[in-house]
């Protein structure tokens, strides 16, 4: 079991858990919080642990009854949190990563899975942690170790303050026509009461857990009493983003590569998610940077 990482300069200071799903356990920035700690259900020996990250692979969010179809089969995904009988976030984050490279700044974890029955395909996933000036920069990446085309996706998700007045500002073109609860199936604009394009405070949208699409890939969280804001950006192959406020003291905003159960929609690919030919690779990038409030 591979020992937890810290990552450490002048401001960061971020606790890696390579042994728990490729998480971070903490992440600070100059002693503040940027990444806030949320228990978690870990289905490794049921146990509960506490986290403000991890990576969602291969695939993100819920795959409906645990069931989708692809090149003429049906794959029954595992049900792998109690109480629910969707296929949630995929393997990695309840799984254990090997540490491959670390220093004082970065580190690199490494996880491989073998076909099983609920996912016919060997992969490999791969991570990347850095930190340098005001940013945290974190990579992931699938490749498909198996014989044949393998359906994926990927994903970010981070836990951010939800406290001292946070506001989130984000602006999308659609969002998905229900909560990601529902499996909603249309894009529809977004409605005034989902819309974060004017820096609405996290306490306004309570109960959101939507996936939207064509972000801008900049989301800005700032606070009432704070110096700074939190700048969540994705890249170009993260077109869509999650959010999530439960009302608790954390809120998510994920990046991601498709929609919610994109593999049950009529076009898989037109929401998103990815065939991988064998050796194939593909992966994103988030950048959570540290700025001066505004």
């Amino acid at each position: 079991m591979a020992k937890a990482l810290n990552l450490r300069d002048r401001h960061w200071n971020l606790v890696v858990l390579p042994s728990h799903g490729g998480s971070l356990q903490s992440c600070e920035f100059d002693g503040a919080i940027v990444l806030k700690p949320a228990a978690r259900l870990e289905r490794i020996g049921g146990t509960s642990i506490s986290c403000c990250y991890f990576p969602m692979i291969p695939f993100s969010n819920r795959i409906e009854n645990s069931r989708f179809y692809f090149a003429g089969a049906t794959v029954n995904p595992a049900e792998n949190v109690p109480g629910t009988r969707h296929a949630i976030h995929g393997h990695g984050w309840q799984a254990s990563w090997d540490v491959e490279e670390e220093s004082d700044s970065q580190c690199s974890l490494v996880y491989r899975r073998e076909a099983t029955s609920d996912w016919p395909w060997r992969y490999e996933g791969r991570q990347w942690f850095e930190i340098f000036g005001n940013t945290l920069r974190i990579t992931l990446a699938v490749r498909n170790l198996a014989a044949t085309a393998m359906p994926c996706g990927l994903g970010f998700h981070p836990f951010l303050p939800a406290f001292d007045g946070a506001r989130l500002l984000l602006e999308a073109r659609r969002v998905w026509d229900g909560s990601a609860r529902d499996f909603p199936r249309e894009r529809v604009p977004v409605p005034q009461h989902l819309s974060f394009a004017a820096g609405v405070p996290i306490s306004d949208r309570v109960g959101t857990d939507h996936c939207f699409e064509g972000w801008q890939r900049r989301a800005v969280v700032s606070f009432e009493n704070s110096g700074h804001a939190i700048v969540v950006e994705g890249c170009e192959a993260t077109p869509y983003v999650v959010i999530y406020i439960p009302g608790s003291d954390y809120f998510c905003v994920e990046p991601v590569t498709h929609a919610v159960n994109a593999m049950n929609l009529a076009d898989p690919a037109a929401a998103g998610l990815w065939t991988l030919e064998p050796t194939g690779t593909r992966e994103i990038t988030t950048w959570i940077h540290v700025e001066p409030a505004h």
